[in-house]
């Protein structure tokens, strides 16, 4: 077992962002955190990668603001797609270039073909905004993209409702299966609640599966494999804890065969299996 999501962090992006955030309460740091935490809630293990890592073994790959897309990370992510991954980009994806120049596309950029939707516009909010759809009904506290549907096959997720007039009722966030895979394009900043349940939705379609479901809340945990072998490592961030394992394992750091293990406040554990 593995890892079936990943998460994107591109430091380009994060500098691109904080050098124009547009709105002030926009943090690229946020931003990516709203995704991990509720998708790490529901698989446990995320690992988080770059945007040229090679991404074929992961059933999901989330990313948020990825604004500066270079050729070679346009060149993976199609490859992703196209190969039956499924690939989610958040609100000021695909923006700008290498250079951090924009692209004569709108956004996402050279994945506007792809996706079969690209944004018309974008708004800083003083107010949040109401959205609902498919993940229910919620709000977009800071920042707003509406988007237009190019494609008859690209299905919208989510609409603005009733808030400036320009996005009344646009979609919000929309995705389009390409293959077996598929490619989603988030343009609200969603609500905590509602970005819950796109998070549910996201793993649900891509398929991917926990490796450890009953895990606290406190514990992270990372699973790596190569040549047949499988490593788990666990550490707990929260107090003192046992954590079950789905079977028996090599506990490496303290030998011996364990089905549990108890893990202190920032006690970390290493098995193989």
């Amino acid at each position: 077992m593995k890892s079936e999501v990943a998460l994107i962090n591109d430091y380009n992006s994060r500098w691109s962002i904080n050098w124009q955030r547009h709105n002030k309460a926009f943090d690229p740091v946020e931003a990516l955190k709203s995704y991990y935490g509720p998708v790490r809630e529901l698989v446990r293990s995320v690992d988080v990668v770059s945007d040229t890592a090679p991404l074929s073994g992961y059933k999901l790959v989330v990313a948020p603001a990825l604004n500066v897309l270079t050729p070679e990370a346009v060149k993976n992510l199609e490859a992703y797609v196209r190969g039956g991954g499924h690939l989610v980009l958040g609100q000021r994806s695909g923006m700008k270039d290498e250079d951090n120049t924009l692209y004569p596309e709108r956004q996402p950029g050279p994945l506007a073909g792809m996706l079969g939707a690209r944004v018309e516009q974008w708004y800083a909010l003083q107010q949040p905004v109401p959205v609902t759809g498919d993940w229910g009904s919620g709000t977009s506290p800071m920042w707003a993209e509406q988007i237009g549907v190019k494609s008859p096959d690209t299905k919208v997720l989510m609409r603005y409702g009733t808030s400036n007039g320009w996005l009344d009722g646009q979609p919000a966030a929309v995705t389009r299966k390409v293959g077996k895979g598929s490619i989603t394009y988030i343009g609200a900043g969603l609500d905590e609640a509602t970005m819950k349940q796109a998070a549910k939705w996201m793993v649900e379609e891509s398929g991917a599966k926990t490796f450890m479901a009953d895990v606290p809340e406190t514990v992270e945990v990372s699973v790596r494999e190569g040549d047949g072998r499988h490593v788990v490592i666990m550490e707990n961030l929260g107090e003192s804890t046992t954590v079950t394992l789905p079977q028996a394992m090599s506990d490496v750091l303290k030998g011996g065969s364990v089905s549990s293990v108890k893990l202190e406040k920032y006690g970390v554990a290493v098995l193989k299996f």
